[in-house]
């Protein structure tokens, strides 16, 4: 890690340490000390700490006063909580998107998001499709002009990501996403918005239960 530019150095730990939790490599539960971080990282603690502040922010790690930081565990009454709220927010989004004037800019970035995903899933780009996929529910945030409700998302988005993240690795559930994202898209093409906005809670629904069966099929795995 010695091209770490020290001015940003908390905000690249940061990115690192995000990435590092949503994809999976540092799993759920697992112990972030400063004593290995430093190590990794070698850097002082103070960009640790700073960096390591931030993912609390998030809600990816948590502070235990007798214990330290682990990262995030999510219960089933998390999932629900997580998904139910997203699926209001990216519905809102929508909405703001709709009624700022920026309708025709978002649609044009479906459209391209769409015509890869589908490029991607064809051609079993699997990597490239989850990013994707996570982008889609992101575009309607970038034309809703409305920076509270962008930041009340970007806050809870990583949690919801952790576990997308893996259930996202079964082709079965991939064509099933991909399927409720065309039609929430062919909607929106419409300006149905009204109808797209049901369909999007419709779909984060969905991508509960999906991810409720994987917790599930998770834990009566063989040890």
């Amino acid at each position: 890690m010695g091209n770490l530019i020290k001015s940003t150095l908390s905000i690249q730990i940061y990115e690192i340490l995000k990435q590092d939790i949503i994809q999976g490599t540092i799993k759920p539960g697992e112990k972030l000390t400063l004593k290995f971080l430093q190590a990794r990282f070698q850097v002082s603690s103070t960009p640790i700490r700073e960096a390591l502040t931030r993912l609390t922010e998030d809600n990816l790690v948590t502070y235990y006063s007798n214990v330290g930081i682990r990262v995030v565990e999510l219960t089933e009454k998390d999932l629900r909580e997580i998904y139910q709220f997203m699926g209001t927010l990216d519905s809102i989004a929508i909405a703001y998107a709709w009624e700022s004037g920026n309708y025709e800019p978002m649609l044009q970035d479906l459209t391209d998001n769409i015509h890869n995903s589908q490029k991607y899933l064809q051609d079993g780009n699997e990597k490239e499709w989850i990013l994707c996929s996570d982008s889609f529910h992101l575009v309607a945030y970038d034309y809703c002009n409305n920076k509270r409700l962008q930041s009340s998302a970007a806050k809870m988005r990583g949690q919801l990501t952790i576990m997308s993240a893996s259930y996202e690795q079964d082709s079965t559930y991939q064509h099933q996403i991909q399927q409720e994202h065309e039609e929430i898209f062919h909607l929106l093409q419409e300006r149905d918005v009204s109808r797209a906005e049901g369909k999007m809670k419709e779909h984060l629904d969905h991508s509960l239960e999906i991810a409720l069966k994987y917790v599930h099929e998770k834990k009566g795995a063989p040890k």
